[in-house]
């Protein structure tokens, strides 16, 4: 097998707090690159009845998967930082024969990490696991037909 395409992120795109979904924020600032992934894909995992998304950054670290969100979803984050590195879809567990399926799944797997890890009104918004899961939801949007490519085939 292959390994799997990067496809590359213009983390640009992403880099200003309304591009990615932020609300509220009354300063013109830029996110740091550290936050934003600088690539994503999407590939089954044929072996295991999987089908993965991974994010890559600018730095590397350890990961755990936790089951947040739908059963057959696991989110995969950084183990001293809480960014998302990814998604561990079991297709046959979800039932998702769809591209939109499938991104629904994780995009409810992205909303249940955010309302776990609800930040107080009075905290830090600009904590990493808040700016990652706004930044994912929105990559896996603008790109989802790449990312999900290897899904319709």
């Amino acid at each position: 097998m292959e390994e799997p395409r990067w496809i590359r992120l213009d983390q640009g795109l992403y880099c200003q707090p309304h591009q990615i979904g932020m609300t509220d924020v009354e300063v013109e600032i830029f996110i740091s690159p550290y936050e934003i992934p600088r690539a994503v894909r999407g590939y089954r995992d044929e072996r295991r009845g999987r089908f993965n998304i991974e994010f890559a950054y600018i730095t590397r670290e350890r990961t755990k998967k936790t089951k947040i969100g739908p059963p057959g979803v696991r989110t995969i984050v950084g183990r001293k930082t809480g960014r998302i590195r990814g998604f561990e879809i079991d297709v046959d567990q979800l039932g998702a024969t769809s591209v939109e399926l499938r991104l629904s799944a994780v995009q409810e797997a992205i909303a249940a990490l955010r309302r776990e890890r609800e930040v107080p009104r009075d905290a830090d918004p600009w904590e990493w696991q808040h700016i990652s899961s706004l930044a994912a939801d929105r990559i896996l949007q603008d790109r989802r037909e790449e990312v999900f490519a290897e899904a319709t085939r």
